[in-house]
């Protein structure tokens, strides 16, 4: 099994696990901490036995006084032997532990900073008396002063580092554990989001349907409605938007193909009436429609004008967003802004009146819901009344 991150055990014990693989040999390290869980000194000892290291919880006895005095020392760390320490620690198990009574050791003493009671944690760590756990060719050589001091200077200074990035790494992770649970959260808001976006669009597509169907009834003087399969056919429609009343007028001459009595009134569209096709539609240079061949040409930008507006006025209704000219210039195929459209209609005044005299049924619905062509209409309408 793999092991977890390093931080997410106590870091006294990481680093207490850690101290064989600094120092080859050791046969045994203690380390007595103040727990901000339980709110008291624990212990711990991994000493070697048989074929591997043990880690053992430890119990301590009534040294309060004696452990105070030791975690609020200023030195960094002290060497000791067995007599310099007044108090013993024993084993949680059946057969009493005494982990200082080996004579023949010294024992290096190194105080690391607790935040949480602002103490010291103590690391206690036994060594041989000679240089055995430096793998020295000479290891019968015992430990003079001067080693002592570079030894545990180093050992400390390894011990405080490990500490130091053990609680930032815990910091930092924490840090990005909280802003992935952000991340989550935000991707979920805009799940939903997305989903109440997709549903009121569904809502509008399907409003934009019956709109064309009710059309539809009432120039074939039928009732005609869309099944539940219907609709549901039509939630999932990615086609042009153009192309959407020819599709439900074949839809509806389907449905009807299929009454028995044609005195029949109410048709009612199922899913497969419906009939989608895959083929995209192609996109054409900007020219004059067929039916308009016969204007001069001096007319054809205003009629590719007046098709634009209308074509995104539809695609506008579709979304269930209002008719300004906002929206109407984010729809045409390059948007433009709304001083644009009014410039343009400004401009083309004279033929946009031209033309919807000649052709009363086109461009429906600007005619009926977009402002500024119903203002031009209105200007002429009152010049009317003037001139009358």
């Amino acid at each position: 099994m793999k092991r977890s991150f390093s931080f997410t055990e106590k870091p006294v014990l990481f680093i207490l696990k850690s101290i064989p693989s600094l120092l080859p040999g050791i046969e045994k390290a203690v380390v007595i901490y103040y727990s901000h869980e339980t709110k008291r000194l624990l212990s711990h000892s991994f000493r070697y036995e048989n074929t591997g290291y043990l880690l053992e919880e430890l119990s301590l006895e009534d040294t309060s006084a004696i452990m105070r005095k030791l975690r609020t020392e200023s030195s960094p760390y002290s060497w000791l032997m067995t007599e310099d320490i007044p108090f013993e620690i024993k084993s949680k198990q059946r057969v009493q532990l005494n982990i200082f009574n080996e004579l023949n050791n010294n024992i290096l003493l190194i105080r690391i900073p607790n935040e949480y009671d602002l103490l010291s944690d103590l690391f206690f760590i036994y060594f041989n008396q000679n240089l055995s756990n430096f793998g020295t060719v000479n290891n019968t050589k015992s430990l003079s002063t001067e080693n002592k001091t570079i030894i545990a200077h180093i050992l400390r200074n390894t011990i405080y580092t490990i500490s130091l990035t053990l609680k930032e790494d815990k910091e930092l992770f924490a840090e990005l554990h909280e802003n992935t649970k952000s991340l989550l959260t935000q991707i979920t808001s805009l799940k939903e989001e997305l989903e109440v976006t997709r549903t009121k669009y569904n809502d509008g597509f399907i409003h934009l349907c019956q709109n064309y169907l009710l059309e539809i009834s009432q120039k074939h003087d039928r009732i005609y409605r869309l099944s539940d399969s219907a609709i549901e056919k039509l939630k999932h429609f990615k086609g042009d938007i153009n192309a959407l009343r020819n599709i439900l007028e074949k839809a509806a001459q389907f449905a009807e193909s299929f009454a028995l009595d044609s005195s029949i009134q109410d048709i009612l569209i199922a899913d497969f009436h419906i009939i989608i096709t895959d083929e995209p539609v192609k996109k054409t240079k900007e020219s004059v429609p067929e039916h308009f061949a016969d204007l001069p040409i001096k007319y054809s930008k205003t009629l590719v004008l007046l098709d634009k507006l209308e074509n995104a006025a539809l695609n506008v209704k579709s979304k269930n967003k209002l008719l300004t000219s906002a929206n109407l210039g984010n729809e045409f195929p390059t948007p433009i802004t709304p001083p644009a459209i009014t410039d343009a209609l400004k401009k083309h005044r004279a033929k946009i009146l031209f033309l919807f005299k000649e052709y009363p049924h086109r461009w429906e619905i600007i005619r009926a819901e977009f402002r500024p062509i119903q203002n031009i209409l209105n200007v002429r309408q009152d010049l009317k009344q003037l001139s009358a």
